[in-house]
């Protein structure tokens, strides 16, 4: 299962407001040192000298001696302080559609508009991002390190291009570091073994030069669900937590003298669920963790030298990488398809030859077969899912379905800051960095699960003689596990010997996932300064450049049971759906599979930006930026201008208005599809497959920003307020699978209820059976829903930031 980038919402309001206690120091929008012509600095959201409380837009600046005194030791802990950001990944999730299959990674979300519209810079050059999802995974960034972060609260296409919708944060390293510090910390959290951190940072000065190395190291510990009584909701108090499909499953058993006789498996509230005839509520929450287990790294070195008097050099490299080897998941996920097509009724069956179908009838009074109801003929597994409640036998602790997730990745940084007059510099940068992430979540492949129903299952089978050969079967019962693991319930109604083997387990439960790698090249000049030219305020600055970008994608399925290109079909093997409206179901019982991707993207940039003092308490900035993306997605021109005015020794007023944008990224003017999990409304809140196609058509993300303030300074205080509004165009969002399904099934939340056949968006929709028919399909037949990458409505976001200091 590949992961996803952008799903959120805008909503059209939004209220941001910074605590005067709980956090004084975390949202100033002044540095505490009052600014000289020496202190003067690159500040970020412009390309000329300046200061923080200089700045006519709104930067605030958390400081390294902030972090430590706060006890923040990770990246996500400081972001998750901010005032200025809303949700963001970095906490385990899976069940939020937002952030599956982003486990481990970190990410920043400036004003709530979205990870991807916040442009995330270390150093002032572009931070390594998830492959192919366009965000920065800020999991990477080396804390340790780190001398000050800089905030932009404001767009920023105009001066750094796309991605910086929202505003930017740039993490800055510490300069002319000479000593060694070594720190660490344990975390004491009830329910698990705690969570602690080290790192140790080393610099010298070797005369002109100054050379720093550090390492850091952050583990997480495994947070269980049943460890939090929250997680614990009955049925009764909260159904979305519960899926009708389960072992103990329902059963229809067919003889050759009575007909059929359905037969619900036992135990289903003995062993921790609901019954609600005829199906078993299965919750899988308690076989899931709240944290999962964790480790970051990361190296970071960097060297900086004056060449001359006027030549000086900067070097940096970062290598990190974030380890999650056993993710927790539901002991096997519920079918929305089989061998046979789309949907969960019946989509499996187990042969009558099965041992286990004789103690299943022996436990629920029914006759053998060639007893009083004759031959039983077949048995049919109607409303089920493999392991349930007795969990997955490759995992004895907490019977859990086991998934992985790696990142690695590496960066390098060097450029030279060249004084080309008395007030005039110019800086020649380069930059490369290569992010990589191993993932995958298990899946059961169909035809493998009805093979071992019917006797011919495991890696070694041969022959055509049920459990003979090497060939074994799959005992679909709840009879076949002692325990249910994760809540440590004794199974009353298990029976020794029909167990399932861990290695049958293995072959028909494999890894579903993918290996996806992005590299990015960043070539940047600038010259800025001075022009000679006096205003009444001072002399007018400038800076003027260029930058090119190109960036290389690509995703690789773990293995051919994943890759659509081999087995696009139901069945493995099969590619008789080529062509079809079912080609690219794939042969998983409920996740999908993906095709080899392999994209590109360069983009070309030129800029300019000018600083007028009008005044001695007036000052005026202007910036354009114009950036081609090529084909299909075009160029596009961005200005900005922004004013501060010192109305008296303790007001200061400041505003900006300009245009943004984001252009899409490769992966979203692709054509081909990846696969998400969601539970629609439409379906009673089950999880069904969406499915999310590239549109080659897409136009870039454009966004109107303005921002307008003040600053109070007066008796030891610093106040300010800050009304900010964004006015989006063609912004790029997923159609709603939700309300795609719900428009579809006439708006109901059971599940049960007819759906409408003649819909407008029915073709968007894969029902059981591949059919639709009107009056006979319901909710619980939604089995797919198609979605698409698309240029959204029109949305206007505002809110207000208030900080105190």
């Amino acid at each position: 299962m590949r992961k996803l980038g952008l799903r959120h919402s805008c909503a059209l309001g939004a209220l941001t407001v910074a605590a005067f206690s709980a956090v004084p120091a975390l949202a100033q929008d002044a540095a505490e040192d009052e600014a000289t012509d020496e202190n003067r600095i690159v500040v970020t959201g412009s390309y000329i000298r300046g200061t923080p409380e200089d700045a006519a837009v709104p930067v605030a600046v958390v400081s390294a001696e902030e972090l430590q005194n706060k006890g923040i030791s990770s990246p996500l802990e400081l972001i998750k302080k901010l005032p200025s950001v809303g949700s963001v990944l970095g906490d385990t999730n899976q069940f939020s559609v937002s952030s599956q299959g982003f486990q481990g990674n970190g990410s920043i979300n400036l004003r709530g508009l979205g990870a991807t519209r916040t442009l995330v810079l270390l150093n002032g050059k572009r931070m390594i991002q998830a492959p192919g999802d366009g965000f920065t995974d800020t999991n990477l960034i080396p804390l340790f390190a780190l001398q000050r972060v800089e905030i932009l609260k404001d767009g920023a296409a105009a001066t750094y291009g796309s991605d910086a919708i929202a505003g930017v944060a740039n993490f800055i390293t510490r300069n002319n570091f000479d000593g060694v510090e070594i720190a660490g910390d344990y975390t004491f959290i009830s329910g698990s073994d705690g969570n602690y951190n080290v790192s140790a940072l080393v610099g010298k000065n070797f005369g002109d030069l100054n050379v720093m190395v550090g390492a850091g190291w952050q583990h997480r510990s495994e947070l269980a669900t049943t460890k939090r009584s929250y997680t614990s909701q009955s049925y009764d108090e909260n159904a979305s937590g519960y899926s009708a499909l389960a072992t103990p499953g329902l059963f229809a058993v067919t003889y050759s003298g009575a007909g059929t006789v359905f037969a619900p498996d036992s135990g289903c509230n003995e062993l921790g669920g609901f019954y609600t005839a005829p199906v078993c509520r299965f919750t899988y929450i308690p076989f899931d963790n709240i944290t999962e287990e964790e480790d970051r790294y990361q190296v970071y070195a960097q060297a900086d030298a004056d060449l001359s008097d006027s030549v000086r050099w900067h070097a940096g490299a970062l290598w990190a990488k974030t380890d999650l080897e056993s993710l927790n998941y539901s002991p096997a996920f519920p079918p929305t398809q089989g061998p046979k097509g789309s949907g969960f009724v019946s989509a499996f069956s187990t042969s009558p030859n099965n041992p286990a179908v004789a103690a299943f009838l022996a436990q629920k009074g029914l006759p053998l077969s060639g007893g009083a109801n004759g031959t039983v003929l077949a048995v049919t597994n109607v409303y089920y899912r493999p392991f349930g409640f007795i969990g997955n036998p490759r995992d004895p602790e907490r019977g859990a379905g086991q998934g992985l997730a790696k990142n690695n990745a590496w960066r390098v940084s060097t450029g030279f800051e060249i004084d080309v007059g008395e007030n005039l510099v110019l800086n020649v940068d380069g930059t490369y960095w290569r992010s990589a992430r191993t993932a995958y979540a298990p899946g059961i492949v169909g035809s493998r699960l009805q093979a071992a129903l019917n006797g011919f299952g495991g890696p070694n089978c041969s022959g055509t003689t049920a459990g003979q050969n090497g060939c074994q079967w799959f005992n679909p019962f709840v009879l076949a596990g002692p325990n249910n693991p994760t809540l440590d319930i004794a199974n009353p109604f298990y029976v020794p010997g029909f167990e399932n083997d861990p290695d049958l387990v293995a072959w028909l439960q494999v890894p579903n996932g993918t290996f996806q790698r992005e590299e990015q090249w960043v070539g940047d000049i600038v010259l800025a300064g001075g022009t000679g030219l006096q205003l009444p305020g001072g002399e007018v600055n400038f800076a003027v450049g260029a930058q090119y970008r190109k960036n290389n994608f690509i995703s690789r399925p773990l293995n051919d049971l994943s890759n659509l290109d081999i087995n696009p079909c139901f069945k493995e093997g099969d590619r008789s759906c080529v062509g079809t409206a079912t080609d690219g179901v794939g042969p998983f019982i409920f996740l999908g599979g993906t095709r080899p991707v392999s994209l590109d993207q360069s983009v070309y940039a030129f800029f300019g930006e000018v600083q007028l003092p009008i005044l001695d308490n007036l000052e005026l900035t202007a910036a354009i930026r114009y950036e081609d993306y090529g084909s299909p997605i075009g160029s596009t021109i961005n200005p900005k201008a922004a004013v501060r005015f010192e109305a008296t020794d303790w007001l200061t007023l400041r505003g900006s208005i300009g245009t943004t944008f984001r252009g899409p990224l490769a992966s979203n003017v692709d054509p081909n599809f990846v696969t998400a999990l969601q539970g629609l409304t439409a379906t009673g809140g089950n999880y069904k497959s969406v499915d999310i196609y590239g549109n080659p058509n897409l136009d870039p993300e454009t966004a109107l920003t303005y921002n307008l303030g003040f600053i109070v300074e007066t008796g030891g205080l610093t106040f300010s307020t800050d009304f900010w509004t964004y006015e989006f165009k063609d912004q790029i969002v997923i159609t709603p699978a939700d309300a795609i399904a719900s428009f579809v099934g006439n708006g109901q939340t059971s599940g049960t209820a007819p759906v409408n056949c003649s819909s407008a968006l029915v073709d968007l929709i894969t029902f059981s059976g591949n059919a639709c028919t009107q009056g006979v399909t319901n909710g619980l037949d939604i089995a797919r829903v198609r979605t698409q990458y698309v240029n959204g409505p029109d949305v206007t976001v505002r809110g207000l930031d208030f900080a105190a200091n």
